[in-house]
């Protein structure tokens, strides 16, 4: 989606059993960073989070993106809960990659692979 020339980021949070599944489409980055923050934070409230984040649909991501979803993970951790990301091959995986940052979360292609997962 454009506007003015900026891809605009949509943000969706609901519940899936235990899991709360963030999903993010657009681009990801210091314009917005806010307001991702802000909703990653309110998902992960409770004690013992499970938290998915799905990036299938961002198109750009920077380092102050991949900076929240890191603080995300070590803030899940520090409530001994777990976090996962959805990141098919793209521009969002390569990033991880080449920051070695996918090491640090489980990566799965499709959001249903992430949720079967996290919920066997």
């Amino acid at each position: 989606m454009r506007s003015m020339g900026v891809d605009v980021l949509e943000l969706s949070r609901r519940q899936h059993g235990e899991l709360v599944v963030v999903s993010l489409a657009g681009e990801l980055d210091a314009d917005n960073i806010s307001q991702v923050r802000k909703c990653l934070d309110e998902a992960v409230r409770a004690s013992e989070p499970r938290l998915v984040v799905d990036l299938s649909a961002v198109t750009f991501i920077d380092t102050t993106g991949l900076g929240v979803l890191v603080r995300q993970l070590a803030t899940v951790r520090e409530r001994e809960g777990s976090m996962a990301l959805v990141a098919p091959d793209g521009q969002v995986l390569r990033r991880l990659r080449r920051t070695n940052l996918a090491p640090l979360f489980p990566i799965y292609d499709t959001l249903p692979e992430a949720l079967s997962d996290a919920l066997a």
